[in-house]
């Protein structure tokens, strides 16, 4: 079957087939390879980020959905949720800081009977108002403070039903282990981008491993 993708850079129950309010669900999070840019097949229980590198953590989750065609009570749809918003919340630990909620207007369709390993969500965990809140927080390295994310998304039926997935909650430990600098290149492949997923700089097991150029 060929490979959904919805991207994000920042369901209630049609039937009795469906469980609870959610006809579309947000699976494992997976990171995305550094070259292929696809899923890989190791889920994160948790990332981790350099902010000096990247300002932002880019992570995929699987969607599922248990509806098809004949649970929709509209056959002639393909479609199972259109996605509309993406909703964020943030905890921050040891220290908390006054996050707000954040709201995203998205758009992307799910069909009928999405699998895992077929329909996936590309989605920036961080926020423009949890960054303000993070710049001056975020400590140098070796210490790093836990950011954790939880997310859904809102959207409808084919019907109009309004309907969201279950809530995730995605913790990231960020530190600042030193960038580049303002018109400083980040060079770290033979292809002149980034490394980390998907070109991402900074995250994970690419948290320092980056070399700069120019200058």
């Amino acid at each position: 079957m060929k490979r959904l993708w919805f991207i994000a850079i920042l369901a209630a129950s049609a039937s009795a087939c469906v469980e609870g309010n959610n006809p579309v669900q947000l699976l494992s999070a997976v990171p995305q390879g550094p070259e292929s840019c696809t899923p890989e097949d190791v889920a994160l229980t948790s990332g981790r980020l350099n902010y000096d590198a990247s300002l932002g953590y880019i992570i995929t989750f699987g969607l599922f959905s248990p509806i098809t065609e004949n649970t929709t009570g509209e056959s002639t749809s393909p479609a199972a949720f259109y996605a509309e918003e993406i909703v964020y919340n943030y905890e921050s630990r040891p220290a908390p800081l006054p996050f707000i909620e954040e709201s995203l207007p998205i758009y992307f369709v799910v069909p009928v009977g999405a699998q895992p390993g077929d329909s996936w969500l590309q989605v920036n965990l961080i926020g423009s108002e949890a960054r303000k809140k993070l710049d001056g927080a975020v400590p140098p390295a070796p210490d790093f403070m836990t950011l954790l994310t939880t997310i859904k998304i809102k959207g409808r039926l084919p019907s109009g039903k309004e309907v969201e997935t279950n809530e995730v909650t995605f913790p990231i430990d960020i530190t600042r282990a030193g960038g580049c600098g303002s018109g400083v290149p980040t060079v770290l492949n033979d292809q002149g981008k980034p490394l980390g997923p998907c070109a991402f700089a900074g995250q994970d097991e690419f948290l320092t491993g980056f070399e700069c150029v120019g200058g």
